[in-house]
C-alpha cells in the first residue's frame, strides 16, 4: 500500500458484436495473501472500478472518455485481438498485462478448525472464517455451533466438524485451480469422511437430518485461470460429487461466503 507501484486490477473486452465484459484481474485469495486486512477494502475498490467501466462500455460501446470513479486509476492501452468469445479475449488480456493473476500461492497452510494460533503472520486458510462470519452476521445465535469436535470413542480421533447443530452437520473446504488442487481435493474427501462418521454415530432417537460439504470454488469463467485449469477444477468437483453420492452425502459448491451462508441456513432449517 502507498508504494507507488502500478498494478493491473481489471481487464475489459468489447466484442465485434458490441458485447462487453469487465473482470477483476487479481484473485481474491491473492489479495488476501498480499494485503492482509486491507484486502477487503481493495477488493471493494476493484469492484467499484469494474462496475463503473462496465456501465461505460454498455452505454458508450467504447473505451473513450471513461472517467475512473477514484483517483489513482487509469485506463491501459487498448489493443485489437481475436478469440472465439469474450472469455478468450479476457484471458489474453490477463496473460499480456496482469502479472499478479499468474501467482499461485501454494495452499500448504493448516486448514484445521483450531484457530488458536491464527495471529499475525498465520498461514491459516481464511475461507472458514469468512463463511462463519457471513452466518453470524445474519444470526449471531448460531455462533456456538461452529468448530466442533464429534467424539467417536476414547481412542479414536474426534471428527472435526465446521458446523454442528441439532439438525445439521456441515463441513467446508475449497477447490482452487493450481498446484495445490490435488491436496485440497484430498482434504475435502477427508471432511466427507468426518461427516460420514457423525451420521453413522448419530443419536438414534434424535438424528440430524442434513449432512453437507460446502466447497468454495472460483467461477468457471474467471479469466485469470486457463481452460486447462478450469477443466481440472470441474473434474475435481465431479469426483467429489461422486464420493459424496457413494455415501449419500451432499456436496455443494459456492462462490462467496454469502452463498455459503445461504446453504447453511437452508440445511439447518430442514
Amino acid at each position: 500500500m502507498a508504494s507507488g507501484e502500478r498494478l493491473t486490477i481489471a481487464v475489459a473486452a468489447i466484442g465485434i458484436n458490441g458485447e462487453c465484459r469487465v473482470s477483476p484481474a487479481i484473485r481474491r485469495h491473492v489479495l488476501d495473501a498480499m494485503f492482509g486486512q486491507q484486502a477487503a477494502g481493495l477488493a471493494k475498490m476493484i469492484e467499484l472500478v469494474c462496475n463503473s467501466l462496465q456501465s461505460h462500455l454498455q452505454y458508450k460501446g467504447n473505451f473513450q472518455q471513461w472517467t475512473p470513479p477514484m483517483s489513482g486509476v487509469s485506463l491501459g492501452r487498448v489493443r485489437d485481438t481475436a478469440s472465439s468469445d469474450l472469455l478468450g479475449l479476457l484471458r489474453q488480456a490477463v496473460s499480456m498485462t496482469a502479472s499478479l493473476a499468474a501467482l499461485d500461492f501454494s495452499d500448504n497452510e493448516d486448514e484445521g478448525l483450531d484457530d488458536t494460533d491464527a495471529g499475525v503472520g498465520s498461514k491459516q486458510d481464511p475461507w472458514p472464517k469468512l463463511f462463519e462470519s457471513a452466518v453470524i452476521h445474519r444470526n449471531s445465535h448460531l455462533a456456538g455451533y461452529f468448530n466442533k469436535a464429534f467424539e467417536v470413542s476414547e481412542t479414536a480421533r474426534p471428527a472435526k466438524i465446521f458446523y454442528l447443530s441439532e439438525r445439521a452437520a456441515i463441513n467446508t473446504g475449497k477447490l482452487i485451480p493450481g498446484s495445490a488442487l490435488s491436496g485440497m481435493f484430498e482434504r475435502n474427501k477427508a471432511r466427507l469422511l468426518d461427516l460420514l462418521v457423525v451420521r453413522d454415530r448419530d443419536d438414534k432417537l434424535f438424528p440430524r437430518a442434513h449432512f453437507e460439504l460446502v466447497v468454495f470454488r472460483p467461477a468457471f469463467d474467471d479469466p485469470t485461470y486457463s481452460e486447462r485449469q478450469i477443466d481440472s477444477l470441474k473434474r475435481s468437483i465431479e469426483a467429489l460429487d461422486e464420493a459424496g453420492d457413494k455415501h449419500d452425502l451432499r456436496v455443494q459448491t459456492v462462490q462467496s461466503p454469502e452463498e455459503a451462508a445461504d446453504r447453511l441456513f437452508l440445511a439447518d432449517a430442514a
